[in-house]
C-alpha cells in the first residue's frame, strides 16, 4: 500500500544529492528512490507523521547481494537524513519483525525533537 507524502514532506530530501541519481517514480516506492552513483546502495526514503504524532524521517538502503557496509549507511545518513540530525536504528521484538528484503537496513530520525535519552559517558557516544 503507497501512502501518498504529506504537504510538508515535498522538500525534505534531495532532489539531485552528490553520489545518487534520483529513480523514476514507481508504485513499490513511492517518490523518493535513489541509487548510488555507478550502481551499488540503493535507497527508499519516506516522511509522514507518526502514531506518537511526530514527524518522522525513514531511509532505507540495502544491496540485492550483501547488507551495506558502515560507511555506506553512514553516507546513506548524511546525505538523506543530515550530518547533524540524530538517526536511530531499531532491532524490533522478534514477534513484530518483518523482513521484506534481507539486504536492506533502515534508519529513522525525528524532525520534532530528540526522543532518545543521552546515552554518552564522559561527552562520548
Amino acid at each position: 500500500m503507497l501512502i501518498e507524502p504529506e504537504p510538508w514532506a515535498a522538500d525534505i530530501f534531495p532532489t539531485d544529492p552528490i553520489m545518487f541519481k534520483r529513480l523514476p517514480f514507481h508504485p513499490a516506492y513511492g517518490d523518493y528512490a535513489y541509487v548510488r552513483n555507478g550502481g551499488g546502495v540503493r535507497v527508499i526514503c519516506s516522511a509522514r507523521t507518526e502514531a506518537d504524532g511526530k514527524r518522522w524521517l525513514h531511509v532505507s538502503c540495502g544491496h540485492r547481494d550483501r547488507l551495506p557496509t558502515w560507511d555506506e549507511l553512514v553516507t546513506v545518513k548524511e546525505t538523506f537524513i543530515g550530518r547533524e540530525r540524530l538517526a536511530i536504528q531499531v532491532i524490533p521484538r522478534r514477534s513484530e519483525h518483518v523482513n521484506t528484503h534481507p539486504n536492506v537496513l533502515h534508519l529513522w530520525s525525528c524532525l520534532d525533537g530528540d526522543p532518545t535519552p543521552d546515552f554518552r559517558v564522559n561527552g562520548e557516544v
